[in-house]
């Protein structure tokens, strides 16, 4: 591949540079006329600015006629920059103190609240890249008979409560629509795909490349990010790998849901992090409408260690996924697929009652993917873990922790959710005794003790591709079984425990072994040392 490439979908609506006619909205006249200004713009070489010197207890507006009805489609949202230079003479969120104004004339139109001396960047002021979907409902304010999904003028609108003594202090700067994709394609050794590349392009203001889209900022201490995080495509796989960085999810106030999401598509994509942090930004009073989603679209080499994920919402992995010794803290549901969480903590779930935090439902047993995890329960009284109708109807946890969870059977906060209706289900485990409920199946839950055989020849080397098997002295009864290895080792686990068991190895060119012991709480290891079998021919 090629060196990584970095792309939006966002179209202009208005750039607001030098030719700009600039008017107001009716009843947001408090201000004087705006202006056009080259003095604070955040994109391009201007923006346009409202004079706002002795006014107080009104609202003050700055407007552009697109010159015909934008189309804005379901999903689309409208991009705006907005400023007021002195942040406590603007009211709170609450009460509208920055406002992004849609209508089908100066007239009748729409606004929705975008900001407030108590929200966002402030109470410390500056530029603030803002997201507003026109079909979000309630809206905040309307105008005359409202927009009536004619989108036509956009303006910033100012609601002030205290009065300033000089300056222009109310600005707005490009405004642009789309679902606020940021791609990322392509990379190989010569330049894969980066969170600091993708915050350079995001953040050019150079003549050829005025982006400044605000969909992946670069801020003090880590990235602001917004929109869809789209990495690969379907047409163009992407090679992404960084590590060690904080990313901050903006709190897009009157957007969607989903609208904040990160995707990873191509079958061919790979995707490495290493010590990331994402954490979605909830604001005390406020909350957080989209604290951002993740799922790994196609299934294609995903590779995170050691990543954080706080206060966020669904993530959706796949079988060829690794997300390995991470942190999922405060974070809704993760529906697994196969994909291995080893290692990692899962710490108070915002799910809600009687669902769980990790849903496995596929036809693999978790062991060894869910190995030396940790749930915490928090708050919620939910389930650590689901296994789904398509689950094994026998599965082993190894090590995994369960910290204030309800250790009776039956509840709505008990540690495993076994959704099948029907049959058998048995749960191995080995160090904590899960609790479950089931919705109809019958649920076996028994200790899980490792099984453990090595094979050498008489030369000590190792042999590999022994049969295995390890069964009842008593009856012959199936334990386990299986094939050693390339190292001569082979590793499993029972179910059950306190019996003598016969372990048996076989290979041609090699006499017939077994060896009896006693399987106890702690397992068994056998070694054994093959004999050939002189009436075999050897090569």
């Amino acid at each position: 591949m090629a060196v990584a490439t970095y792309n939006t979908d966002l179209t202009t609506v208005n750039l607001i540079e030098s030719g700009v006619t600039l008017s107001e909205f009716t009843g947001y006249t408090n201000g004087g006329p705006p202006t056009y200004d080259t003095d604070y713009y955040i994109q391009g070489s201007g923006c346009g600015t409202t004079p706002i010197a002795g006014k107080t207890g009104l609202c003050a507006s700055i407007v552009i006629d697109y010159g015909s009805n934008l189309t804005i489609s379901s999903g689309e949202c409208v991009f705006v920059w907005q400023i007021m230079a002195a942040p406590n003479a603007h009211d709170t969120l609450a009460n509208g103190g920055m406002r992004f104004i849609i209508g089908a004339d100066a007239t009748n139109f729409d606004g929705w609240k975008t900001g407030g001396k108590d929200f966002g960047r402030y109470p410390y002021g500056g530029w603030s890249n803002v997201a507003v979907d026109p079909a979000f409902s309630p809206v905040d304010y309307t105008g005359g008979t409202g927009s009536g999904g004619s989108y036509r003028y956009f303006g910033s609108g100012v609601n002030m409560v205290a009065s300033v003594s000089k300056g222009n202090m109310h600005g707005m700067d490009a405004i642009r629509k789309g679902r606020g994709i940021l791609y990322v394609e392509y990379g190989d050794g010569s330049g894969y795909g980066t969170f600091s590349g993708m915050a350079s392009t995001n953040d050019s203001n150079t003549t050829g490349a005025y982006n400044r889209w605000g969909l992946f900022q670069a801020i003090a201490g880590g990235y602001l990010y917004k929109g869809l995080m789209r990495l690969g495509t379907a047409s163009n796989a992407v090679d992404f790998r960084d590590s060690n960085k904080n990313i901050f999810i903006d709190n897009t106030y009157r957007t969607y849901a989903g609208f904040n999401l990160i995707e990873i598509r191509n079958a061919s994509s790979r995707v490495d992090w290493t010590a990331i942090s994402i954490q979605s930004s909830p604001d005390a009073t406020y909350g957080n409408l989209s604290p951002g989603r993740l799922e790994v679209v196609d299934d294609c080499d995903v590779n995170f260690e050691k990543c954080v994920f706080t206060d966020m919402d669904t993530f959706i992995f796949k079988a060829s996924s690794a997300c390995l010794n991470g942190v999922f803290r405060r974070c809704n549901t993760i529906t697994a697929n196969g994909a291995s969480f080893a290692g990692c903590l899962f710490d108070s779930a915002s799910v809600a009652a009687d669902t769980s935090q990790l849903v496995w439902d596929v036809a693999t047993d978790p062991n060894t993917y869910l190995e030396d995890c940790v749930f915490i329960k928090g708050t919620n009284a939910h389930h650590a873990i689901e296994l789904g109708t398509s689950s094994p109807t026998e599965i082993t946890l190894t090590n995994v922790v369960f910290t204030g969870f309800n250790a009776s059977d039956g509840q709505n906060d008990s540690m495993i959710h076994v959704k099948r209706t029907t049959g058998t289900v048995t749960i191995n485990y080995s160090g904590m005794a899960p609790s479950y409920k089931s919705a109809g199946a019958t649920v076996v839950v028994q200790t899980s003790v490792p099984l453990f055989v090595s094979c050498k020849n008489e030369a000590g080397l190792d042999v590999p591709g022994v049969n295995v098997r390890v069964q009842k002295t008593s009856d012959g009864t199936l334990v386990k079984q299986g094939t050693t290895d390339v190292n001569g080792e082979w590793s499993d686990s029972s179910g059950t425990s306190g019996y003598d068991v016969d372990v048996i190895v076989r290979l041609k060119g090699y006499k017939y072994a077994k060896a009896t012991t006693y399987l106890g709480g702690d397992g068994i290891s056998v070694p054994f040392t093959l004999i050939k079998d002189k009436a075999v021919n050897l090569p």
